[in-house]
């Protein structure tokens, strides 16, 4: 049974991929990615994963764009499949390896965040747009409600909202608001709980496949270590790949030379001094191909 100790982490491995947690992650890195490399930042701020006050509580926004143009509230999901939904249902469908499973209206939440938005920055109605970018789907989305976009779509509707809707000094002072009025977490982490526990898992994981299968890393890390040995120093190999023990390995580096007239033998070591062996042997020696035959 130790040997299976590997199977706990990689099962919980998968269940954290598995998660609602891991998949939000998914879809806040792709937009944020989007926001980040494809929006001006001379015309456009963007904030990230930010918690606002509302109405005695507070309310997460995933991406928050500000510009002249708008106010952006955007929420990223992510939903691997084919969505289907209207506007004000409570539940889109969600059909995924024929599977269907049930998805909460994300435009409701949505909405909830453009409010807390409109009540903290007092901005017109008609500059804020709020959006909500579907991460994995396998449609156009082109059946969607309008607020609803894919993330290849994403910029382009950002950048079609193309008229002045705040003036510059509106713009800036949205900013400051928001600065001003977000809930920063004191003592906040450089890292994360839920980054801790994917890099515990991975640790984990590592070391039960390297308990499990420690012997067959060792053979495999030595054979891959005497092929590159082979390769850089031939003479100390049999044809066969075998290794030459050491006596083997100072018997190729001799010199004999064998005289059929006389039956006389000789062997001498690469420095020039007289190796006393049996006649047998160093007849053997000096009729491999290797050394000289006289």
């Amino acid at each position: 049974m130790a040997h299976l100790v590997w199977i706990v982490p990689l099962v919980l491995s998968i269940a954290y991929l598995a998660s609602p947690r891991f998949r939000s992650n998914i879809a806040e890195t792709r937009v944020r990615r989007l926001l980040a490399t494809g929006l001006e930042k001379s015309r456009y701020t963007v904030f990230n994963d930010i918690t606002l006050p509302s109405a005695g509580g507070t309310v997460h926004i995933d991406h928050l764009v500000v510009s002249r143009f708008g106010i952006f509230v955007i929420e990223s999901q992510y939903a691997p499949g084919r969505v289907s939904g209207e506007e004000f249902q409570d539940r889109w469908k969600v059909e995924h390896w024929r599977r269907t499973s049930r998805l909460d209206n994300p435009l409701h939440r949505n909405t909830l965040q453009a409010e807390a938005v409109a009540g903290i920055l007092e901005v017109p109605t008609r500059a804020l747009h709020p959006l909500v970018v579907m991460v994995g789907q396998k449609q156009s989305g082109s059946a969607w409600p309008e607020r609803v976009l894919t993330p290849e779509r994403l910029l382009a509707h950002i950048r079609k909202k193309a008229r002045s809707v705040i003036e510059g000094e509106q713009a800036d002072q949205a900013i400051r608001k928001i600065e001003a009025t977000r809930i920063q977490s004191l003592g906040r982490p450089a890292i994360s709980k839920w980054q801790i526990l994917q890099i515990t898992l991975i640790l984990v994981l590592l070391a039960g496949v390297w308990f499990t299968f420690r012997d067959q890393l060792s053979g495999l890390r030595d054979s891959l270590g005497a092929q590159r040995e082979q390769q850089s120093a031939p003479e100390l190999f049999h044809p066969d790949g075998a290794r030459k023990s050491s006596q083997e390995v100072w018997e190729d580096s001799l010199v004999c030379a064998y005289s059929a007239d006389t039956g006389r033998c000789a062997c001498y070591e690469s420095g020039g001094s007289k190796v006393e062996l049996d006649p047998d042997k160093c007849r053997s020696l000096a009729e491999r191909g290797s050394v000289l035959r006289q």
